[in-house]
């Protein structure tokens, strides 16, 4: 296995132990996302769809965590913020170095 893609199944283990941390991700969305995205990767499936459900699940804690008070919402947005840095700035430049257009 290549160097790049021992980071990226590196990246996919952090995403993965973030998820499940995760405040507020009560019916575990983005931690079943993230397992889905893990399971792609690992099976040499396409990945592409894998990641748009992977961010559309975080846009969507995102949205719902404006809703209840501001001291749950700073609490969750934590934890919410660090996963989304890991994956934008982390993972997806390491999956399009690699060819993957997502």
């Amino acid at each position: 296995m290549s160097v790049t893609f021992v980071q990226i199944d590196g990246l996919l283990g952090r995403v993965e132990n973030l998820a499940s941390r995760l405040k507020g991700d009560s019916d575990h969305d983005v931690h079943r996302s993230a397992l889905e995205l893990r399971a792609a990767f690992d099976n040499r499936q396409a990945i592409e769809p894998a990641v748009a459900r992977m961010r559309n699940s975080v846009h969507m804690l995102r949205r719902s965590n404006h809703d209840g008070c501001r001291r749950e919402f700073h609490r969750r947005a934590f934890g919410l913020d660090h996963l989304d840095l890991v994956m934008e700035r982390e993972l997806l430049p390491q999956l399009r170095q690699v060819g993957f257009e997502v």
